[in-house]
C-alpha cells in the first residue's frame, strides 16, 4: 500500500515538472530544434542535427523540450507513457 502512495505522489511531481517545464521560452526553443531535427532524419541520408549543445547539457527545460519535440515530430512510434524520455530520466537521445 506505501508503495503505491509513493508511486502515486511521484507521478504527480513529474507532471507538475513538467508542467513548469513548458512554461520557459527555453523549452520552445528546445521543441522546435527536436522537431526539426526529427524532421530532418525523416529525410535520405540526412545528419542535420539542430541542438545547441551547451543549452542541452545545462538548460533543463531546453533539453526537456528538444526531447517532447523529437518524439512527436519523429516518424517512430512513441511509447504510451514517454515522460520519461522527456525529462532524461532514460538514457537517450
Amino acid at each position: 500500500m506505501a508503495a503505491l502512495a509513493a508511486a502515486s505522489v511521484a507521478s504527480c511531481a513529474s507532471t507538475a515538472d513538467m508542467a513548469a517545464l513548458r512554461e520557459s521560452p527555453s523549452y520552445s526553443m528546445g521543441y522546435g530544434d527536436g522537431c526539426l531535427t526529427a524532421t530532418e532524419e525523416d529525410k535520405s541520408f540526412s545528419t542535420k542535427q539542430e541542438r545547441d549543445a551547451y543549452a542541452f547539457k545545462n538548460d533543463e527545460a531546453y533539453r526537456a523540450g528538444w526531447r517532447h519535440g523529437y518524439l512527436e515530430c519523429s516518424t517512430q512510434t512513441p511509447e504510451a507513457k514517454d515522460g520519461g524520455r522527456i525529462l532524461g530520466e532514460r538514457n537517450e537521445y
